[in-house]
C-alpha cells in the first residue's frame, strides 16, 4: 500500500521543549489528509545532527533507507520533510548523492516549506527543481559549517580559560562534584562512594564484586539507576578526574572522531584521590588482567587464581570438582590435558593442600632479609629521567632549526619535521614511563605485603564463611604482588616461583629452595616421596636446602 512517511529530525534536544516538532507534524499531518494518504509519522531524529551524516548511519533516517533497500516500502510511497536540510547539511555532493539514490529507489520526496515533489517521473520532464535543491543544499551544509566554526571558536576560548585559570567551563562535571558559581564543589557523601571504590580495588576486588558489595548496602547510585553496574565502575576507576585531570577533547563520539584535544589539564578539578592510591589501584587492575585464568565469582575465592601453570605445556591450570569431600573436593588440572590438546600432564593437584602450602611458604619468609630492598630505585624511574633529559635536548634542537625554517631552508625544514617527529614520539614514550613509574613508586614494598599476607592467613584459620570470602580476595591480589606463578608438573611437582627484585636475599624453613637471579623457587609439597626432592634439589636448587 502507497503511504506517506513524515521524517522529523532537529539537532539539539532543546528543540523539543520548542515549536519545531509540533510544527513538522502538523505541516506533514494537513498534507497527507488533503491526499487522503495514511501517514506513518514515527520516524524521528531527535536531537541528531545531519552535518556530518549521522542520521543517515543511524538512527530513523537509516531504519527507512534499509526499508526502502529491502523493498518494505513501497514504490511511489512519499516521504515528507519540512525542508532537505533535514534530510541532510552534509556538502552538496553526499546529499545529492542521498537524494537521487532516494529518487531512484522510486520514492517521492515531499518538502513542505516550498511545496517541491521530487519523483523520477517529474524529473525526467523538467529537471529545474534539481537547480532548487541544489542551492538549498549548500545553503543549509554553510549554515551548518559556520555554525560549526563559530562554536569551536567558543569551545577553544573555553579551553584555554580552563588552562589560564582552572575555572569551570561548563555546568558538567564528573558526579561527585558539582559546579556553584565558578567553582567545583565535592559532594562529600559521593566522594566517600569513590574512595570506597579505589580501597576495593586495592584490596584485590574485582568490578563484579564491588558491584555487588554496594548493590547490598545499598549505596544510592550517582544517577538515580536500579543498582550499580561494571561499567560505571570501570569508569569511576580509570577517571583522571578523580586526581584533578581534565583531558579536553574535540570531535563527537557519534562521527566517531573524538579524540583528546592537547595534554590533559592538571589540577583543574578538586582531587580526591592522592596519586599513591589512584596508582596502587591501576597496578591492582593490571594485576587481575594479566592473571585472568580460574574461575571469578565462586562462593568461595579461589586464592591461587591465574597463578598455576602447567610446567609441561605452560597452559593455565584450572578449577575441577570431584564431588563434596572427604571422598571429592576440588582440583587444579591442565586445560589442555582436560581438552585433550596435546598435553600429558594428567596429574590433579587439591587445591586445599596446595593453598595451605602457598600461605605457609610465603609466612615462613624472614621478611627482615627484605628490608634493604624497598628502598631500591627501579629502573622505570631511571628511564623516566633519561627520558624526560632526552625530550628536553630534542625540543631544544627543534627550537633552534625553527629560525631556519622560517627563512625558507629546505634542508631545514625536513630536519625540522624529522625532529619534530621524534620530539613527538619521545614525549609518548616518557607518557608510558611515568605511568609505570607512577605504579611502581605507589607500590608499599615486599615486606608490607608480606606481612599482610601473614596476618591475613592466620585471621583465616577463625574467621566465619563471610569473613573468610572477604579474606581470600584480599590474600590473592596480595600474593600475586609476591608469586610470579606455580608450575605444576607431573614428576617435580608444585614449584611456586616468587618474583625476583634486585638484590634479592631469604630465608625460608621447612621446604626446597632454589635462588637464582631471575627467581627463587620454592618446592610446595610436603608429601612428595624423597626421589622427588631429591631431583628438586639437585636440578632445581643446586643443592641448597
Amino acid at each position: 500500500m502507497i503511504k506517506a512517511y513524515s521524517y522529523i529530525r532537529f539537532s539539539t534536544p532543546a528543540q523539543a521543549q520548542g515549536d519545531s516538532l509540533r510544527r513538522q507534524i502538523a505541516k506533514a499531518e494537513a498534507w497527507a489528509e488533503e491526499r487522503g494518504l495514511i501517514l506513518d509519522n514515527t520516524l524521528r531524529d531527535l536531537g541528531v545532527s545531519a552535518f556530518h551524516g549521522a542520521n543517515r548511519t543511524k538512527g530513523a533516517l537509516r531504519s527507512f533507507l534499509d526499508m526502502v533497500e529491502n523493498g518494505e516500502v513501497e514504490a511511489g510511497s512519499y516521504l515528507i520533510v519540512e525542508s532537505l536540510d533535514r534530510i541532510s547539511r552534509e556538502a552538496v555532493i553526499d546529499a545529492a548523492h542521498q537524494l537521487f539514490a532516494l529518487i531512484q529507489a522510486k520514492i517521492i520526496v515531499v518538502t513542505l516549506d516550498d511545496n517541491q515533489e521530487y519523483s523520477a517521473e517529474r524529473l525526467r520532464n523538467d529537471w529545474t527543481p534539481l537547480i532548487i535543491s541544489l542551492a538549498v543544499m549548500s545553503r543549509a551544509h554553510d549554515e551548518s559549517r559556520q555554525k560549526s566554526i563559530r562554536v569551536g571558536e567558543v569551545w577553544r576560548t573555553k579551553k584555554e580559560a580552563a588552562r589560564d585559570d582552572r575555572k569551570p567551563i561548563t555546568s558538567r562535571c564528573p558526579e561527585w562534584l558539582e559546579v556553584k558559581g565558578d567553582k567545583f564543589i565535592p559532594r562529600t557523601d559521593r566522594v566517600a562512594v569513590v574512595r570506597s571504590i579505589f580501597d576495593y580495588t586495592i584490596a584485590g576486588y574485582g568490578r563484579r564484586e564491588i558491584v555487588r558489595r554496594l548493590n547490598e548496602v545499598p549505596v544510592p547510585t550517582f544517577r538515580g539507576g536500579h543498582g550499580w553496574q561494571t561499567s560505571t565502575i570501570a569508569k569511576i576507576q580509570q577517571s583522571g578526574a578523580v586526581v584533578g585531570k581534565y583531558q579536553p577533547h574535540s570531535g563527537t563520539h557519534r562521527n566517531r572522531d573524538r579524540r583528546p584535544d592537547g595534554d590533559p589539564i592538571e589540577d583543574y578539578y578538586p582531587r580526591i584521590i592522592d596519586d599513591a592510591t589512584y596508582w596502587r589501584a591501576q597496578k591492582a587492575i593490571g594485576d587481575r588482567r594479566h592473571q585472568s585464568s580460574g574461575r571469578r565469582g565462586m562462593a568461595r575465592a579461589h586464592i591461587l587464581r591465574g597463578l598455576a601453570k602447567c610446567e609441561e605445556c605452560g597452559g593455565p591450570m584450572h578449577i575441577i570438582s570431584k564431588g563434596r569431600p572427604p571422598k571429592g573436593g576440588t582440583y587444579l588440572c591442565c586445560s589442555d590435558n582436560r581438552r585433550n590438546a596435546g598435553c600429558n600432564n594428567s596429574r590433579a593437584w587439591k587445591v586445599d593442600l596446595l593453598e595451605t602450602a602457598v600461605l605457609k611458604s610465603v609466612s615462613s619468609l624472614d621478611v627482615t632479609a627484605f628490608a634493604e630492598i624497598d628502598g631500591v630505585t627501579p629502573k622505570a624511574l631511571e628511564l623516566v629521567v633519561s627520558l624526560k633529559a632526552e625530550v628536553s635536548q630534542l625540543e631544544a634542537s627543534r627550537d633552534r632549526l625553527l629560525s631556519l625554517v622560517e627563512t625558507g631552508d629546505d634542508a631545514a625544514v625536513a630536519r625540522f619535521r624529522e625532529v619534530a617527529e621524534n620530539v613527538k614520539t619521545k614525549r609518548q614514550e616518557l607518557k608510558s614511563a611515568e605511568a609505570e613509574a607512577a605504579k611502581i613508586a605507589s607500590d608499599p614494598g615486599i615486606v608490607t605485603a608480606l606481612i599482610e599476607a601473614s596476618s591475613l592467613a592466620d585471621r583465616l584459620q577463625t574467621a566465619d564463611e563471610d569473613e573468610r570470602r572477604d579474606l581470600r580476595i584480599r590474600l590473592s591480589a596480595i600474593l600475586r604482588t609476591v608469586i610470579d606463578q606455580i608450575t605444576c608438573g607431573p614428576d617435580t611437582g608444585a614449584v611456586m616461583i616468587v618474583k625476583q627484585r634486585p638484590h634479592w636475599f631469604m630465608y625460608l624453613t621447612g621446604f626446597a629452595v632454589r635462588m637464582e637471579p631471575e627467581a627463587i623457587y620454592v618446592m610446595l609439597e610436603d608429601d612428595a616421596s624423597a626421589a622427588v626432592v631429591d631431583h628438586f634439589i639437585t636440578n632445581f636448587s643446586g643443592g641448597r636446602v
